[in-house]
């Protein structure tokens, strides 16, 4: 019997389901697996059958991405599923909910909760079974060293959503199953060869790219599944006091600031929604800053004030994207979040020198929220955060501490520039992955700061 009432959407992050069934000609394999879940439905326990395809490269190499193609899901809901549908006054439903996939390599293993999504209502039967079928587009995982990665299914958690005739939702509306693997049933989906060697010409280039990387670049510690990638960070800084913005990157040709991602440690799924969390840090020689950047302003609308900027990272850079899932444009909302420190040195006013000591700063962390949008289409548009494009936001700077070294200069230095109203607009490049530079955009190009 064929039951078990879900589609996986397993194009989210790494990951997928499948075990091997034959070879095609492109150099991948084709896989397939059927798995029976134990579900608990309001009336009880029923056995939930799950078939799984799907095509993944025949083998990679360490640092390269599996890439899983062609993935498609049949399931079904038992004739105990749909006679709880059938109480409920439930005409259609729909489902969505999350499956634990677990990958293993050099005996260590890992569990993502894969969210998932059925792209369609299907009308409820008024007995008998109901058969699912879709299909997903699964991105890749990261071959980390030679071997073999297996993929195993783990539970399975189904959020069925009943509704009635005239399109409204039944009470409650969403039906909750919990589902585990049955008792002695093979979960292994799929067993990805690593080998030692390149499979193709093309990665011997590897080596080169990575000579031209810029120093710094991914070091970052990798929490859960994220991947260390690096690029380019640029923009300009509104002082609303001082009728000017800051180019925030240093004068050709040096290079702008590098930010380093640890992108997408995590993610949770909600209705019509997946939100991945990524953290970030920047990096100038070692430390977490943007280089040191020289502006000229015009006090009092007509005085030419020149100082030099350093903006350092007190906290890691919490970025939460949060991006549509159930029709294109698939629209995506990404936020990023920090508190810094803003240090003024070498002040010249109408090109006197003004000595503010070394410690003129902000008395309290500045805090900067900087919001990106796009489309996550092929290829993306707008922001995300692999491609890069515009954040902006507004920042409240506070007042000054520690300016001057023979008089008082706080009061000045507030009065200047302190204040709310400072719009803020960053551009970031496309981000490279140092371990698999082939995946990524490598060496990371440089973007050209946006107004």
């Amino acid at each position: 019997m064929l039951a078990g009432a879900l589609v996986l959407i397993a194009g989210v992050l790494a990951g997928t389901v499948g075990i091997a069934a034959g070879t095609s000609g492109s150099g991948s394999t084709d896989v397939s697996a059927d798995l029976t879940y134990n579900c608990r439905f309001p009336s009880g326990s029923e056995a939930v059958g799950v078939a799984v395809a799907a095509a993944f490269p025949a083998s990679v190499v360490p640092g390269q991405r599996v890439q899983p193609t062609g993935v498609q899901i049949t399931a079904g809901l038992g004739p105990m599923a749909v006679a709880d549908l059938t109480r409920l006054g439930a005409t259609t439903v729909s489902a969505s909910g999350v499956f634990a996939a677990i990958e293993t390599a050099q005996g260590k293993s890992v569990t993502g909760q894969w969210p998932a999504r059925a792209l369609k209502a299907y009308p409820v039967p008024p007995s008998g079974g109901l058969v699912l079928t879709e299909s997903a587009t699964a991105p890749p995982a990261t071959a980390s060293s030679p071997g073999t990665i297996t993929f195993t299914a783990g539970d399975l958690v189904l959020n069925l959503e009943p509704s009635k005739a005239d399109g409204s939702a039944t009470a409650p509306a969403t039906m909750r199953v919990a589902c585990t693997l049955r008792n002695g049933v093979d979960g292994t989906l799929a067993a990805v060869k690593v080998a030692a060697g390149s499979p193709s010409g093309s990665q011997s280039h590897q080596p080169m790219v990575a000579k031209r990387l810029p120093k710094g670049c991914g070091k970052i510690k990798v929490v859960g599944f994220g991947t260390a990638t690096c690029g380019y960070i640029t923009g300009y800084s509104d002082v609303a006091k001082l009728y000017g913005a800051a180019l925030l990157q240093p004068k050709r040709p040096a290079r702008p600031g590098l930010v380093n991602v640890d992108f997408a440690e995590s993610h949770q799924f909600k209705p019509g929604k997946l939100i991945v969390h990524s953290k970030a840090k920047l990096y100038y020689k070692g430390r977490q800053e943007l280089p040191p950047v020289t502006a000229t302003f015009l006090a009092f609308r007509f005085v030419p004030v020149t100082a030099t900027l350093h903006l350092v990272e007190l906290t890691p850079i919490t970025i939460v994207s949060v991006s549509g899932i159930t029709a294109p444009p698939y629209p995506i909302t990404v936020r990023a979040s920090t508190k810094i420190s803003v240090r003024v040195s070498d002040v010249m006013v109408n090109k006197v020198p003004l000595d503010v000591g070394a410690h003129c700063r902000t008395a309290r962390p500045v805090k900067l929220v900087l919001v990106g949008r796009g489309q996550n289409t092929i290829p993306p548009k707008g922001y995300t955060v692999p491609t890069g494009g515009p954040l902006s936001g507004m920042l409240t700077i506070p007042r000054f501490t520690g300016c001057g070294v023979s008089e008082n200069l706080n009061p000045l230095l507030t009065g200047s520039i302190s204040g709310p109203g400072n719009f803020v607009k960053m551009t970031q490049g496309k981000l490279c992955g140092p371990s698999q530079p082939a995946n990524w955009t490598c060496p990371p190009p440089v973007p050209k700061p946006l107004r």
